[in-house]
């Protein structure tokens, strides 16, 4: 679910974004943006998410497992090239595939395993819970698995959301943290 805030100060609840237990950890989630032709700016902006322990560990393996297949797909594309080079084109296009079909097949049972580690009850994902997806001026975009992390993150941070999209304000008004009198407005217009 996306949440849109403006501000500079977003509070975070005390619980893992991944099952709702309690933190133990933190996960930091970033966006950067660059301007300038002649002199490159760079400005990067980041966020603690609190995590627990065991949401940590399948998020830091799946990580690693994502590194792993980079690895072994540029590992397999350089054996391939290197035998058609010392052989001939067949046998290098021929043992290149055999090396990415393994690749795949390896990173498939990772996270297969992975997933048998995870506890599927109350993890949302192996993979990271919220994602920041960038900021421009005081309104911050974040993306979050979690439909109850993102209901106690939006009521955390009331005064400050923009843009509700119709699931974010049907998930508050269910919990009973959006009111009526809260629900967003447009202008009036006047024409002369």
């Amino acid at each position: 679910m996306r949440v849109d805030l403006s501000g500079h100060r977003f509070a975070f609840p005390n619980e893992c974004a991944c099952c709702g237990r309690t933190p133990e950890g933190e996960l930091t989630v970033s966006a950067s943006r660059s301007w300038g032709s002649r002199v490159v700016h760079t400005e990067v902006k980041s966020w603690d998410v609190p995590y627990c322990v065991r949401c940590l560990k399948h998020i830091r393996n799946t990580e690693a497992a994502r590194t792993q297949i980079k690895l072994l797909t540029f590992l397999s594309l350089i054996l391939g090239i290197v035998i058609w080079f010392r052989l001939d084109l067949f046998w290098g296009v021929a043992l290149g595939m055999l090396a990415l079909i393994g690749t795949v097949l390896v990173h498939r049972t990772k996270l297969y395993k992975l997933h048998a580690e995870c506890d599927s009850e109350s993890c949302v994902n192996i993979d990271r819970a919220v994602t920041y997806l960038g900021w421009q001026g005081t309104l911050h975009r974040f993306e979050i698995a979690s439909q109850r992390f993102a209901c106690n993150f939006m009521a955390a941070n009331q005064s400050k959301l923009v843009n509700l999209t119709p699931e974010a304000m049907a998930l508050l008004s269910s919990s009973g943290v959006l009111s009526a009198s809260n629900a967003s407005r447009s202008p009036r217009r006047y024409l002369s």
